[in-house]
């Protein structure tokens, strides 16, 4: 593997290197590092890595995973339940714990998992779960190999997706799964694409493959391969066909036993090195703060206090203004904003314009055809509702690159006023702005992951009453007609509903994305204050002490600088 190279030469000194810059950080003041270091050493010496389950809410990730550890220890359900990451790992018998935002652990019950992890007990996490650990004996675990459930993206529950991708970075390898049915959503190949610039390790399922036919299954993984190898711009290699319901229900199915020595070979092969290089990319992250902390305490201690004081309230006003320059610019985003809208709004209309005909037509090709009387209003609203939920998925799919493009055009000026505030700061020459990203990327795309999902307006669809019995009294003829018009018109009714609950997603993202955008650069801004003054308020406690302890503590400092630079992996 292309990044592991570093970490098995890196690897015999990585306990050593923990140790230190540890060490090192406690006396800096750098907060929760020595139990960060001591995270990344027992994972070194457990040889544990991760296979992260990633992809669109509703592709049976859940299922899998209780299918490869052979038994249902996570929540499943017809409805998003993965709310919380929920790390599978080896253990003698079956137990869980919960770790909750201030780093501690709890023990629970395996029986209380869904009580933190599902949507439905924890709606939006407010339980404060930061994951929740399930250890299993399962013999694929036995080699060091976590597999950590991720919630879905694309869900109405948008906090999951969020979680999902601030983990991606920590992935070391990760199991793909997609859906029997294409096309492949925007959002699902923009996570793909992410994943694989952190790990080359990528298994790749096609889930609920037992839903279709062999030819329709075929042509559906040909289609996913094709379009993943476009987007990575790399072969993908085969992408599995499995059902993980089939495989719980009794027995290897399909493509099961390739996932399993997949898995199996991922694990011989490759996860001593994927534990290590993710350990190497922990230690390095904690030494780079650690001396940008050093940076900051000298320099501080280095001027005389009085400076110090001036430059933390230069420092201060600078952080403010870019602020307020910030702020000042909601009203002009807020116009774009409105312009976006109206743009959304005019793609809806284009689009009923195309698919209404398109789709009444499609409606009356096949209708009711042989359907007893008592079936026939049900089948007719489950042949609108199909319609009209392809079409509507497959215009968000199309539409979404576009809107993107739009927003990315539209926060154009945010970021440039971001990025010239980001270097009058850099350009002060304050070591605590190191901390400061050089600049901010321009965007590329919402920041908030779609959470539109189609409504099937079931009260629509009943036929009431009076409808049914008419339908089982009038002669066919006038039957057939009655539930004609029932469903062209719940057929005009979904596509136009949910083509605006499209619209307002796409709204919706476009003000959340500049809302993290401004987040983004406020929030380093308050670190970089803070580090600041915790290092002034440090070197008024030397001064105070007089020369000789600002000397020697100088010098200690001199000396810790030298060590971690010396020991950064």
């Amino acid at each position: 593997m292309a990044r592991s190279a570093d970490a098995a030469r890196s690897a015999p000194d990585l306990p050593a290197v923990l140790r230190e810059v540890a060490r090192a950080g406690k006396e800096v003041g750098v907060d929760h590092l020595p139990a960060e270091a001591a995270a990344l050493a027992e994972r070194l010496a457990a040889g544990r890595f991760f296979v992260a389950c990633v992809g669109q809410f509703k592709r049976g990730k859940s299922t899998l995973l209780n299918a490869l550890v052979g038994e249902p220890v996570l929540p499943t359900g017809v409805v998003p339940v993965t709310a919380v990451l929920t790390v599978l790992r080896h253990g003698p018998c079956r137990a869980a714990r919960i770790r909750l935002r201030d780093g501690t652990w709890r023990e629970i019950e395996p029986g209380e998992i869904g009580a933190y992890a599902t949507e439905t007990e924890n709606p939006d996490n407010r339980k404060g779960i930061e994951a929740v650990e399930v250890f299993v004996p399962s013999p694929l675990l036995a080699s060091g190999m976590c597999l950590v459930d991720t919630p879905g993206l694309g869900s109405v529950f948008a906090g999951g997706a969020r979680m999902t991708r601030a983990f991606v970075p920590h992935i070391d390898a990760a199991l793909v799964v997609l859906g029997a049915d294409p096309p492949l959503s925007g959002e699902e190949l923009a996570l793909v694409e992410e994943v694989a610039q952190h790990t080359d390790a990528l298994v790749f399922v096609l889930n609920k493959a037992d839903r279709l036919s062999p030819a329709d299954a075929d042509e559906a993984r040909r289609f996913a391969e094709q379009v993943l190898a476009r987007r990575l711009r790399r072969p993908v290699g085969p992408l599995l066909e499995v059902s993980a319901t089939e495989r719980l229900a009794g027995g290897a199915t399909r493509d099961w036993a390739r996932l399993e020595a997949a898995l199996a070979t991922l694990a011989q092969r490759s996860g001593r090195q994927l534990a290590e290089g993710a350990v190497l990319r922990g230690a390095r992250r904690l030494a780079d703060r650690v001396l940008q902390a050093i940076d900051a305490h000298r320099e501080a201690l280095a001027r005389p206090l009085d400076e110090s004081e001036r430059r933390l309230a230069a420092l201060r006003e600078a952080a403010a203004e870019a602020e307020r320059a910030l702020r000042d610019l909601r009203p002009l985003f807020a116009a774009e904003q409105e312009r976006l809208g109206r743009a959304f709004e005019a793609e809806r209309r284009a689009f009923l314009a195309r698919a209404v005909p398109r789709a009444l037509e499609e409606l009356e090709g096949g209708l009711l055809a042989g359907e007893p009387r008592h079936r026939l209003h049900r089948a007719a609203m489950e042949r609108a509702r199909g319609i009209a939920r392809r079409y509507a998925e497959a215009w968000v799919t199309d539409v979404e690159p576009r809107a993107e493009t739009l927003y990315a055009v539209a926060s154009r000026r945010f970021v440039e006023l971001a990025n010239r505030s980001l270097t009058r700061l850099r350009e002060s020459g304050d070591a605590a702005l190191a901390r400061l990203p050089a600049e901010i990327v321009p965007e590329s795309g919402f920041r908030m992951p779609r959470q539109f999902y189609a409504t099937d307006l079931m009260l629509v669809a009943s036929a009431g009453l009076g409808r049914a019995l008419a339908i089982r009294l009038a002669p066919r003829p006038v039957a057939l007609a009655l539930v004609r018009r029932d469903a062209r018109a719940y057929l005009e009714r979904l596509l136009a509903t949910n083509s605006a609950r499209a619209v307002r997603d796409l709204t919706e993202r476009v003000i959340e994305s500049r809302r993290q955008l401004e987040s983004q650069l406020i929030v380093a801004l308050h670190e970089v204050t803070a580090s600041a003054e915790h290092a002034v308020q440090q070197a008024r406690i030397q001064h105070q002490a007089g020369a000789a302890a600002v000397a020697a503590e100088l010098a200690r400092l001199d000396g810790l600088h030298r060590l971690v630079a010396s020991l950064r992996p």
